[in-house]
């Protein structure tokens, strides 16, 4: 498992991300981060900012490896859980296929993907 500021990247490289303890898998587009597949897929579990300043959705990555567009703050993801495996998801793009694990206590659930339209009814139209 590596977490890297930076490197080569296939732009149209689609990572596969599997989450534990669901098994769940998600394709990230490419320069997509961890969170921003799981939501564009309808999976959410704890967040807070979304953009790398809290730290609260942190994840363990137990395979592969990601990079960071911009430096995270020591005080957000020290250096000791960058060894022990852990990213934030906000912030963290899969260059491989990535297994992450939800922190203790956190449960993926299925949400609305970002963007869905709500507000209004769609009517379907069935053959008569």
């Amino acid at each position: 498992m590596s977490q890297t500021g930076s490197g080569p990247q296939d732009k149209d490289h689609a990572a596969e991300i599997t989450i534990l303890p669901d098994g769940e898998r998600v394709a990230a587009r490419p320069e997509e981060t961890l969170l921003a597949a799981l939501s564009r897929a309808g999976l959410g579990y704890r967040i807070g900012c979304r953009r790398g300043g809290c730290g609260v959705c942190k994840l363990h990555l137990l395979l592969g490896e990601v990079r960071y567009e911009r430096t995270i703050a020591d005080s957000v993801l020290s250096d000791e859980e960058r060894v022990e495996g852990i990213c934030l998801s906000c912030r963290a793009i899969p260059i491989t296929n990535v297994v992450i694990e939800l922190q203790e206590g956190d449960k993926l659930r299925r949400v609305l993907p970002l963007g869905f339209a709500s507000g209004f009814a769609v009517k379907l139209q069935t053959g008569t």
